[in-house]
């Protein structure tokens, strides 16, 4: 009983000292007690050689190690906390070598104790995908829950193994997110409310994922609110409202969210939700731009381009864009490019220019794509290439980009940089006319006319005419008057 009291004693005076941010006295206490199979010391003092708290081990594998291995022998006596910290010394090869399978039986440890924090590692490390699963015949119900999974795999390669098996791992992750949200863990929350949004290992459900969403975000989640602008700004589980959006912005931007800042102050800039206010906006992106929000940076760019708000000053714009390529922001890399390509307060530097497009491009931004893609097929200041120009042009169609997809339409037809295949030009004709496309409106009557790639429908043809020349198309025009 006497050691019991002892041991109760020290712990209560080394967490005092730690809260007065005496690290090194606490330590000293915690250490004490390291041959008594104290759990709750062992933990502590791996806290301390992790975060390089009070300990004179100065170099940071030296005291990873030593981290890992308090937390072990903490995780082995039933310490909850120290098995998740071990889960996540496994997972990130903290100390140890990377063992995702070790990491996952320590998440599963701590979380069997209730931990939270480790049941949101678990479903974090499914929703990555970051460990294979194991498939059975059971599995083939979770094949309906896969989202918007596409990652290039036909759905009947390989029996549809890939497929099964991310729709595994999304429903086991979605198990663990709503276990911690039971708990009622904002993390958890988010989770779950996510799964929903996205259709993850469950059926897409805006209204849940709203709930699940307001949960965490009435526990202070900024991630939370900001997504709930997100649903408010597009009618997704709610009615829309650019005000209600907007406020949800403001609240996640005022707890440093850096992509709820940059959406404030495009609302600010276009007026969405709150009266324009161009100097708020200029604020609110720099505030973001801090927080090394790429897009933040792009946005200053084209204000400094355009004038807008500030003087204009393209090497200031300049500078923005480089700031925010660096920062992983693609569509600084197209400004880049068109700075370049058409030498505005620069020399034009086409070279350059396409440098900056492809990096763009490779970073899924559609008018890169196309742009590269133009150069490649006119063989301008680089060697024409029409299979790498299909390439492109399928990329950004891919992406809703209209000429692009009028451009590959074209391609398909003519049998350019592909194989010739007729039906396939007339659905991305058909893709680029939906939108509103003149000389793609044009190609979809003519294909109608001649019957190339779809059945001859003379009604259909003057149809799609009719709406090429009311936007001026001449051939459409001459085509009516036949």
């Amino acid at each position: 009983m006497g050691k019991s009291v002892d041991v109760n004693e020290t712990l209560k005076k080394a967490e005092a000292l730690y809260n007065e941010r005496k690290f090194s006295e606490s330590v000293e206490l915690w250490k004490s007690l390291e041959n008594a199979d104290c759990a709750e010391a062992l933990y502590r003092l791996g806290i301390c050689y992790n975060y390089n708290l009070g300990v004179d081990v100065q170099d940071e594998e030296k005291r990873g190690l030593i981290a890992s291995g308090y937390f072990i022998k903490a995780g082995e006596l039933g310490h909850a906390d120290a098995q998740c910290f071990v889960g996540l010394c496994y997972r990130c090869g903290l100390g140890v070598e990377r063992d995702l399978k070790k990491a996952v039986e320590w998440f599963e440890k701590s979380a069997a104790q209730n931990c939270t924090q480790a049941m949101n590692n678990l479903g974090q490390i499914y929703e990555r995908e970051e460990t294979e699963v194991e498939l059975n015949e059971s599995d083939d119900k979770y094949e309906e829950y896969v989202g918007d999974f596409d990652d290039g795999y036909d759905e009947d390669d390989d029996n549809g193994v890939r497929r099964k098996k991310y729709a595994k791992s999304m429903r086991l992750s979605l198990g663990w997110y709503l276990k911690s949200a039971e708990l009622k863990d904002a993390t958890g929350q988010l989770g779950v409310g996510r799964a929903y949004y996205d259709g993850r290992g469950v059926p897409c459900d805006y209204k849940t994922a709203v709930k699940y969403y307001s949960l965490a975000a009435d526990q202070g989640s900024a991630d939370a609110l900001f997504r709930l602008g997100e649903c408010y700004d597009d009618g997704d589980g709610v009615g829309q409202n650019s005000i209600t959006a907007f406020q949800y912005y403001k609240e996640a931007a005022k707890r440093n969210h850096a992509k709820a800042q940059c959406y404030v102050g495009y609302c600010y800039e276009y007026g969405e939700g709150v009266k324009r206010d161009l100097d708020e906006a200029l604020r609110w992106y720099n505030i973001s731009a801090g927080n090394n929000y790429g897009q933040a940076y792009c946005n200053l760019g084209c204000m400094y381009e355009e004038g807008r708000g500030v003087k204009k000053n393209m090497s200031k714009a300049i500078e923005m864009y480089e700031r925010g390529l660096e920062a992983g922001n693609s569509m600084s890399g197209h400004n880049l490019g068109n700075v370049y390509a058409f030498g505005k307060g620069v020399k034009v530097n086409v070279e350059l220019a396409l440098k900056y497009y492809e990096q763009a491009a490779r970073g899924g931004v559609a008018e890169a794509q196309y742009n590269l893609a133009q150069y490649l097929h006119q063989g301008r200041y680089v060697e024409q290439d029409d299979e790498a120009a299909a390439y492109w042009f399928l990329q950004a169609a891919q992406n809703g980009d209209a000429d692009a997809q009028y451009k590959i339409g074209s391609f398909f037809m003519d049998g350019v940089g592909v194989d010739e295949d007729p039906e396939i030009g007339f659905y991305w004709f058909m893709r680029s006319a939906a939108q509103g496309d003149a000389d793609a409106q044009y190609a979809v009557g003519l294909c109608y006319e001649e019957g190339m790639g779809v059945e001859v429908d003379l009604d259909e043809a003057r149809e799609w005419y009719q709406r090429a020349a009311k936007q001026g198309h001449k051939e459409a025009k001459r085509h009516l008057k036949k």
